[in-house]
């Protein structure tokens, strides 16, 4: 009776486990978890045991490194090394482990080269679904590894959230879950950051977010889409800082110390212009993923931001290699082209701008400013016809700009506001144009619309406001009381028109009932006493601008009585050579 019921318990202690095993790893094909891998160990094709050692280490690097991919599920090594030297099944060993790949390879020294192989199988099916070969110098045995180990792991990334994105829409096209949803703007996000695809995406983790509002990658993936708004795109969305501060916050509580949340933490400080914050916020996220390529790019950008383009070289180069086929690397090439630029270095800063170009497509607005720079770097070297043919081309692709339109990110930071007005300079002696006229009529009709599109040929009028030039505005300010909004918009050196007080986007679009109404409303009441008979003198930054426009037809829509808008903007202040002061800047 006893040894029954002995061999009872064992049978039910069995069941469960088989049970647990089936419910949590998921032994059926449909619940193994999405991007679920186990990375088999290495062999050795060196033919000495000695070797093994570099198989062994490449095996557990990369083990690691896939571990820290947004919402992978690895096996440990210590379970992944009890298939060592023995025969394998891809399809035995993903139903006992519970994953949906593997990934195999070899390691082989030849010379002077370290060889590795790798493929990825899926363990479903037994189909090989990518396989490449990896050879590094054995120079610096270290670093090789290191080297290929990245490398490795950075093409899976992209290879795997393909492939679970084209699986998801396979499998679930019309009832897809969050994670689905964020897979596919992950893999829309790997290969194009065009202004299309950045709706797109957006749009995908919006829906994520109602099914699971609580999914880390939904929020910080949004987040992230939010301060491209204002940083790449020139989209002036609503109040996308304040939301993509709100998810921060949400996804913080929830798990403070995943890389994604330290990595947009520091992405939404450099958006509030907080660089040294910013910086320190990157670091910080270094010292928990050393292998965060955007972390290195973030921070070689704002030292340049703060006048140190010098230490701001070696980390882009450090971005650039460890992920050396990033669809991102247009742009990496071009904030080193422009940290070389700025440190005068004109012939180093025209190679990696070249570089940068052909990394571009042709609808890419960036595309402008790569032009520009050459141009500047080619004037400066003497090479007059390839700096007008750049100007030029900067002019057809973009034709908005001015010299006056390049201004220091951080204007408290001399050195760095030497070296754009240096730039500037450059673009004056290529031919680049000084300013927009603000007496222009370019014919365009007047309307009452907010333009989400700051740039573009404004109307000589809009309705319920008058249009001042600069004479004019030179007498309104010994004649009235005036109150002077700036809205912060462009090129921004920290003055502006005397007694000006800094709105900072109050030019967005949008629309007259959205919440940055509300808070304009709430601003203006403080700003006049709640006179609505207060003049009021709305600045943009010039007659190529609709964000001075933009704020004087809030302003009439609050009811404002006397509202004036100066069309010609700071810029055509400082084209008359008019006194300026230290602008007044207010939260609000």
């Amino acid at each position: 009776m006893w040894a029954a019921a002995l061999a009872g318990i064992c049978l039910a202690i069995g069941a469960l486990l088989v049970f647990m095993r089936t419910d949590f790893l998921g032994t059926g094909t449909t619940d193994r978890p999405r991007l679920s891998i186990v990375v088999l160990p290495f062999d050795n094709l060196s033919g000495d045991p000695k070797d093994d050692y570099l198989a062994d280490g490449i095996t557990d690097d990369l083990t690691s490194d896939l571990a820290h991919l947004s919402g992978a599920f690895v096996i440990a090594r210590q379970s992944a090394f009890t298939y060592k030297g023995k025969p394998r099944d891809v399809r035995r060993i993903g139903a006992e482990l519970g994953v949906r790949y593997v990934l195999e390879g070899s390691v082989r020294k030849l010379a002077s080269e370290l060889r590795v192989n790798a493929q990825l199988v899926a363990t479903e099916t037994g189909a090989h679904l990518w396989a490449d070969r990896f050879d590094q110098s054995l120079m610096d045995l270290g670093a090789c590894q290191e080297e290929i180990v990245r490398r490795i792991a950075q093409t899976l990334n992209v290879t795997v959230t393909d492939i679970e994105s084209a699986r998801s829409k396979r499998e679930r096209p019309t009832n897809p879950d969050a994670y689905d949803l964020v897979l596919r703007a992950q893999s829309l996000y790997l290969h194009t950051t065009s202004p299309n695809r950045h709706a797109e995406r957006m749009e995908l983790l919006e829906q994520a977010l109602r099914i699971d509002p609580a999914s880390i990658p939904a929020m910080m993936g949004l987040a992230d889409e939010l301060i491209n708004n204002r940083l790449n795109f020139g989209l002036f969305i609503g109040d996308s800082l304040e939301r993509a501060e709100k998810l921060v916050a949400s996804a913080a509580a929830l798990n403070p110390n995943d890389a994604h949340v330290l990595a947009t933490t520091a992405f939404l400080l450099r958006a509030q212009d907080r660089y040294t914050e910013s910086i320190s916020a990157y670091r910080y996220l270094l010292e928990n993923y050393p292998n965060y390529a955007v972390a290195y790019k973030q921070i070689g950008k704002l030292l340049t931001f703060t006048g140190r383009a010098d230490e701001a070289i070696p980390m882009i180069e450090t971005a650039i290699r460890l992920d050396p086929r990033s669809p991102d690397n247009w742009s990496r090439y071009g904030e080193l082209g422009f940290a070389l630029l700025m440190l005068g270095r004109h012939e180093d800063a025209i190679a990696w701008n070249h570089r940068a170009l052909a990394a571009t497509s042709d609808a890419m607005p960036f595309r402008a400013q790569l032009y520009l720079r050459l141009a500047a770097s080619y004037a400066r070297l003497g090479h007059t016809e390839n700096a007008h043919h750049f100007v030029a081309a900067a002019k057809q692709s973009w034709p908005y700009d001015t010299v006056r339109s390049h201004w220091p990110d951080d204007p408290t930071n001399r050195v760095h506001a030497a070296q754009i007005a240096s730039f500037q300079e450059a673009l004056r002696l290529a031919g680049h144009r000084d300013h927009a006229e603000e007496d222009a009529d370019f014919g365009v009709a007047v309307d009452d619309t907010l333009h989400a599109d700051l740039a573009g040929l404004t109307p000589i009028a809009a309705p319920g406001v008058t249009t001042v030039r600069t004479y004019e505005l030179q007498r309104l300010l010994t004649e009235k009381r005036l109150v002077i909004i700036d809205t912060l918009q462009y090129s921004y050196w920290g003055r502006s028109v005397t007694g000006a007080v800094g709105l900072k986007n109050a030019g967005w679009g949008g629309s007259l009932t959205d919440a940055m109404q509300n808070r304009l409303r709430s601003k203006m009441r403080e700003l006049t006493d709640g006179d609505l008979n207060q003049p009021i003198v709305a600045v943009g930054w010039n007659s190529e601008r609709f964000d001075g426009r933009n704020l004087a037809l809030r302003l009439v829509a609050l009811g404002y009585t006397q509202v004036y808008w100066y069309r010609g903007g700071r810029e055509a202040w400082e084209v008359n050579g008019l006194p300026e002061t230290e602008l007044d800047v207010q939260p609000w």
